[in-house]
């Protein structure tokens, strides 16, 4: 981060941004779009506000003069990502939301700007405690990238990668909630099967989820596209079941998803890949994309 524009005299204070600040939080994180992929697409496809629907999501924001220099993006008051100049805009942004007594479950973008956040919000006095801090990597691949690899690739064997529909709902589910579960340490089955069942559905219904099953109806691969732009595609929930990892079956489904991606007219692919999982940076790595920034996600522990 550079060096703090405030002085501890100055009374900048986050305010929830509305319409009129579109252009602006468009061009601030347009200064990076891979790490701040997903809320540039969340603004081109919903805006900066719900109308009439304040608790559905809202864009926070935090000027300096004239200057905006804090960004967030509060989704059902749970998830929130930000994107900052400095450290002391991101704690600036952190207390207002503390102050402000919102109850996030999840903190996540790149991690220059999530570890002051959440030092910030909740490791003060403990206002919140983290049940799992998962330091991460985001990776791009780039549309000319991919184009630039396509003549190596002679020796890919493609798969029967395609897009799942309604009817592969209950093999999906399963394996969401296996990979969540993995990727968590926490079971979304335990926790709310209705709503996250619903949440699989819907990534289904919207032509987001890709799955490859074998001639036996057996499920090899699955991933989603949780943000889809102009800007780019954001690639999550990425999972072979255990019983046929190190066959090279992600690889091949990653290379398929990406040409289907890229065909689809999309710039960029991201996805971020917690640190110590080295198995799935080598299959990132191999079918192409490149370390971006480091990333991070805290998952936060519930109230007792």
């Amino acid at each position: 981060m550079t060096t703090s524009a405030f002085s501890p005299d100055q009374p900048d204070v986050p305010v929830m941004l509305g319409p009129q600040h579109l252009d602006e939080v468009m061009t601030f994180l347009s200064r990076d779009i891979v790490r701040n992929m997903f809320m540039l697409s969340w603004a081109d496809n919903y805006g900066i506000a719900a109308p009439g629907q304040p608790d559905l999501f809202h864009f926070g924001g935090l000027h300096h003069g004239n200057r905006l220099t804090a960004v967030s993006l509060v989704i059902t008051g749970r998830l929130v990502l930000i994107e900052s100049d400095d450290a002391v805009a991101t704690s600036r942004l952190a207390q207002w939301y503390r102050r402000s007594r919102f109850q996030f479950e999840h903190i996540v973008s790149a991690r220059e700007v999530v570890t002051p956040f959440w030092q910030s919000y909740g490791d003060a006095d403990r206002f919140a405690t983290a049940r799992l801090d998962r330091f991460q990597e985001l990776y791009v691949m780039e549309r000319r990238s991919w184009l630039g690899l396509l003549p190596t690739r002679t020796d890919h064997v493609p798969t029967a990668l395609q897009l799942a529909n309604t009817d592969d709902i209950e093999s999906v589910f399963l394996a969401s909630a296996r990979m969540h579960e993995e990727e968590t340490l926490e079971d979304p089955l335990q926790r709310d099967a209705g709503h996250f069942r619903r949440h699989v559905l819907h990534r289904i219904e919207t032509d987001r989820t890709w799955v490859w099953f074998n001639e036996h109806r057996r499920l090899m691969f699955k991933a989603d596209v949780s943000a889809q732009s102009r800007y780019g595609a954001q690639v999550s929930g990425v999972y072979t079941p255990p019983l046929v990892r190190g066959q090279g079956i992600a690889t091949r489904a990653m290379v398929d998803m990406c040409d289907a991606l890229f065909k689809r007219g999309f710039p960029r692919i991201v996805l971020y890949v917690n640190d110590d999982n080295v198995a799935a940076r080598r299959v990132y790595e191999k079918v192409g994309f490149t370390f971006h920034c480091p990333y991070e996600t805290v998952f936060i522990a519930e109230e007792t």
